[in-house]
């Protein structure tokens, strides 16, 4: 005979969620446009930085800000993908809403960073 004071209640289900693949489907469309603007705004940016001569060079600031522009560009590549990968693999329950998120703002983390590049270089740069 079983107790009914010993038996654990059933876990609650997680439900699959139909909208699951929107936010995913939004970030690859996002990165792929992204991608082509932050490349073309970190070329012009190395095209002509304000100031610069060939003795001198640029300003600290300036030098540092095209520095991290450059580090993002290049991590486009390994960074995007791989959270785009993540986003479309993980299981679409109510449980992995989070991670989800997650991923999709690790995936376009580089093209924020170069967004939020401009204003100092802007700043430093002229």
């Amino acid at each position: 005979m079983e107790n009914p004071a010993l038996t654990k209640p059933a876990p609650p289900e997680d439900p699959v969620r139909i909208d699951g693949w929107i936010a995913p489907a939004i970030a690859t469309v996002a990165a792929v446009i992204l991608s082509y603007a932050a490349l073309m705004v970190v070329l012009f940016a190395f095209m002509g930085p304000g100031d610069c001569d060939v003795h001198d060079g640029c300003s600290w600031g300036a030098d540092t800000t095209l520095a991290v522009m450059g580090t993002a560009i290049r991590s486009i590549p390994y960074v995007t993908p791989l959270g785009l990968l993540v986003t479309w693999v993980l299981p679409w329950r109510s449980r992995w809403t989070a991670a989800r998120r997650r991923a999709t703002a690790f995936a376009l983390l580089p093209h924020a960073v170069i967004a939020a590049s401009l204003l100092p270089l802007l700043v430093f740069g002229s």
